[in-house]
Order: structure tokens, then C-alpha cells, then sequence
């Protein structure tokens, strides 16, 4: 029986550029808002009430907004990047969660003649969020800050149709107006319901909210694209693939096309998914993620030199982009270029020195090269980082054995099983150190 080696000899997982998760210290910011509803309108009129809710909601996250933008400054002098008013606006938009549904009171004015809706909310502010809307290419930011005024825009309008609705109650007459003022009011609703629901969706990322959106505002392209991401996040590809669809029938644009090409990467269509990468970079040349998605199918497809060039592309439109050093150093290993792929890997790790997956990958490249010592050395990083990566463990096991180091073999390989119990070359391994 020998030694089982296809973890450390083989390729490893390619990187993926679509999403990226993780949090550090996350700050509480909060927001108050209020709406006065008056002037002559039925104080029983529930819908009236719902839209005070939701003008009072705005104002409230507005605020809370506005806390948000004193990190997204900080974060930005930090790493030495000036933003734009306007870009600091639409990160703080972004990157805030609420923590709980919003809290509502209602008051009455000192003259007891209208009601004063109010709304307070809670969120957090993840700090690496924040960095990666920072580090977004101007072209992609500028994009989001459209999408974001568009929104705030289409909250402003129906604001001052309800300010004038207000204004209207205080002249009519008789039931008929009335009826017609109440029609209004509903149409009022139905709209900052669909905005708020588009909202609040993409912070809470249920696709039930984008249900209540789309089915306000069947045009909401957005509101496809983040259901369509709630989907693709809960492996659901063929909804994902279907939302992402008529987000692109709606408004043709290069992050559907981008996520609808990793859907049906995901799915193995992988034709499909390069036709659709083709048209997001067709959309926008600049967008480095695409290329890097490119590469990731074309490597699936087993075409490594198509793929070395896509994410050299990415590197070029983006030298931060430290996935497309780590999966263009994969490349490179697997053609038997180990020093090239070493000097990818470094290059990701200085972009980025909580990579894990680079830190293994430069251990088994090092391993492939007989430096027993260096190998171990980096796999023992890449633990460091990631507590429960079985590969690794597996990995510095088999270095370890080579090493003539039995005794931390076999803790290593233990430590898989500890983890993982059904990682069955970790059994075969350990059997055979126990045999030495």
C-alpha cells in the first residue's frame, strides 16, 4: 500500500472572484427619521400610515448613512485612496446591515392635529466591506453610484407627491376627491414599498423581499440580479440563472452577464458561461473580475494557456487582484513552471497575507521542488490562518512522513479525521505511519 499523495500532487481549487466573505470588527451605527402625517387626512387611513412608515424608514437609514460615511473616510485615508462625495454616499449605502427590523412610535403634534411617525434603526458597519467597495475600479464605483442615486431619486419624487397629496386633502370636498386622493396614496405606497423592499433585501439577502420588489416594479432590473444572487448563494443555479436572465432582458449590463456566466460555470456549462464572461468584458473591457472568471473556465476546460493570459489580463486591469496571481500560479505548477508559480503565489501573498489557499499552494510547489522544510513551513502558515484546512493538514502530514517525522504524521492526519471523518486518504496515510 502507498502513501496517498493526490492532494498535495494535484491541482488545487481554483479561486473564485465572484463574492468575497468575511468580517472583522464591526461597528454599531444608528439612525432616527420621522414623517408628520396631517393636514386633513383620515387619521384611520392605514395606508397613509404605511407610507409615513416608509418616508420615516428613509430618513432613518439616510442618517444612519451618514454615520457609515465617517468609516468609509477613515477607511479611505487609510489605504491612501481619495473617493468622491458621491462614492462615499453609495458605500455607506452598502456596506451597513441592519441588526433588527426597525422601530416605529407615532406622536401627535403640539396642536394635536397631525401625527408624527417615527422610525429609529440599528445596523453594522463591516470594515472589510468597506474596503472592497474602496477598491473597486472607478468605472464599476461609478456604475453603483448611478444605480444608488437612481434609487434615492425615485424616494425623492414619491416624498414630494406625498408632501403634495398632503397639501390636496386640505381642499376637497365630498367623498368622490377623497376616493381619488386615497387611489394616489396607494400608488405612493406600492412605489416605496418596492424601494424599500430592494433595500432592505440586498442587506438581508432574502429573496422574499425581492419577491414583494419585482412584483411592485416588474422593471427593477436590480432586484432580478440581488434575487438572483440570494439564489445562486443558496445553490439554487436554475433560478439564479433565470432572474439573472431577465435582469439582462431588462437592462443588458456586465455584472448580470458575470453572474449568470459563474452560475452556469457552477453547473458545468462551461460554454456558456465563457459566452457569457465574453459579453460582461464585451459591457465593460476594464472589468477584471470577468477575465478572472474567464480563466477560472477556461482552466476547467483544460486550456491553461488561454487561462494564463486571462488572468494576466485581470492583473494588468487590476495588480491588487490577488486571486488572479494565486489561480495563474496554479497554472504555471501544473505546466511544470514551479518557480513561476512560486512567484505568483508570493505576489498574492503580499497583496493579501491572510491568504491561505496561496500559502498552501506555494507549500505544495515548494514540496514538488524537494524543499521539505520550506513546504512545511508554508502549509504551517496556511494553518495559522485557517485552523480547519484538512488539505493542509493532510499535506504537511505527507511532508512530515518524508521528513522521517512519524509521530507528527500522525498527528496531522489525526487531525483530518478529527474534522473531516470521511477523508479517507488521511486513514490510508496514518495506517501506514503507524506500520513504520
Amino acid at each position: 500500500m502507498k502513501l496517498s499523495k493526490k492532494i498535495i500532487l494535484g491541482i488545487a481549487a481554483i479561486s473564485m472572484f465572484f463574492m468575497s466573505t468575511g468580517s472583522t470588527e464591526q461597528r454599531i451605527v444608528t439612525g432616527d427619521g420621522e414623517y408628520v402625517l396631517g393636514d386633513g387626512i383620515d387619521q384611520n387611513f392605514s395606508v397613509a400610515i404605511s407610507v409615513a412608515q416608509k418616508l420615516a424608514l428613509e430618513q432613518a437609514m439616510r442618517n444612519a448613512n451618514l454615520q457609515a460615511s465617517v468609516y468609509v473616510k477613515s477607511q479611505s485615508r487609510m489605504i491612501d485612496h481619495v473617493i468622491d462625495e458621491d462614492v462615499v454616499e453609495m458605500i455607506s449605502a452598502n456596506v451597513i446591515h441592519l441588526t433588527r427590523d426597525p422601530e416605529y412610535t407615532r406622536d401627535v403634534t403640539s396642536d394635536k392635529k397631525a401625527f408624527i411617525m417615527k422610525c429609529h434603526v440599528e445596523a453594522i458597519v463591516d470594515d472589510d466591506n468597506i474596503s472592497a467597495e474602496i477598491a473597486k475600479d472607478r468605472e464599476n464605483q461609478a456604475e453603483l453610484v448611478r444605480q444608488n442615486q437612481e434609487l434615492m431619486n425615485e424616494r425623492d419624487r414619491l416624498r414630494r407627491e406625498m408632501d403634495e397629496l398632503q397639501r390636496k386633502y386640505e381642499k376637497v370636498t365630498n367623498k368622490n376627491e377623497i376616493a381619488e386622493l386615497h387611489e394616489e396614496v396607494k400608488k405612493i405606497d406600492e412605489g416605496l414599498t418596492a424601494t424599500q423592499y430592494f433595500e432592505i433585501g440586498a442587506q438581508k439577502y432574502e429573496e422574499k423581499n425581492y419577491d414583494e420588489a419585482i412584483e411592485l416594479n416588474p422593471k427593477y432590473m436590480e432586484a432580478y440580479n440581488d434575487r438572483g444572487l440570494a439564489y445562486y448563494k443558496q445553490g439554487n443555479l436554475n433560478q439564479a440563472i433565470e432572474d439573472f436572465t431577465k435582469a439582462i432582458e431588462l437592462r443588458p449590463h456586465h455584472y448580470a452577464y458575470n453572474n449568470r456566466g459563474l452560475a452556469y460555470s457552477k453547473q458545468g456549462n462551461l460554454d456558456q458561461a465563457i459566452a457569457d464572461y465574453s459579453k460582461a468584458i464585451e459591457c465593460d473591457p476594464k472589468l477584471a473580475d470577468a477575465y478572472g472568471n474567464l480563466g477560472n473556465a477556461h482552466a476547467d476546460q483544460g486550456n491553461l494557456d488561454q487561462a494564463i493570459s486571462d488572468y494576466t489580463k485581470a492583473i494588468e486591469l487590476d495588480p491588487n487582484l490577488e486571486k488572479a496571481y494565486n489561480n495563474r500560479g496554479i497554472i504555471y505548477k501544473d505546466k511544470g513552471n514551479l518557480d513561476q508559480a512560486i512567484k505568483d503565489y508570493s505576489e498574492a501573498i503580499r497583496i493579501n497575507l491572510k491568504y491561505s489557499s496561496a500559502y498552501f499552494n506555494r507549500g505544495i510547489a515548494y514540496y514538488v521542488q524537494k524543499n521539505l522544510d520550506q513546504a512545511s513551513e508554508e502549509l504551517s502558515k496556511a494553518l495559522d490562518i485557517d485552523s480547519k484546512y484538512v488539505d493542509a493538514y493532510n499535506s504537511r502530514g505527507i511532508v512530515y512522513y518524508d521528513q522521517g517525522n512519524l509521530d507528527q504524521a500522525i498527528s496531522d492526519w489525526t487531525k483530518v479525521i478529527e474534522i473531516d471523518p470521511n477523508y479517507t486518504d488521511a486513514y490510508n496515510n496514518r495506517g501506514l505511519a503507524y506500520i513504520c
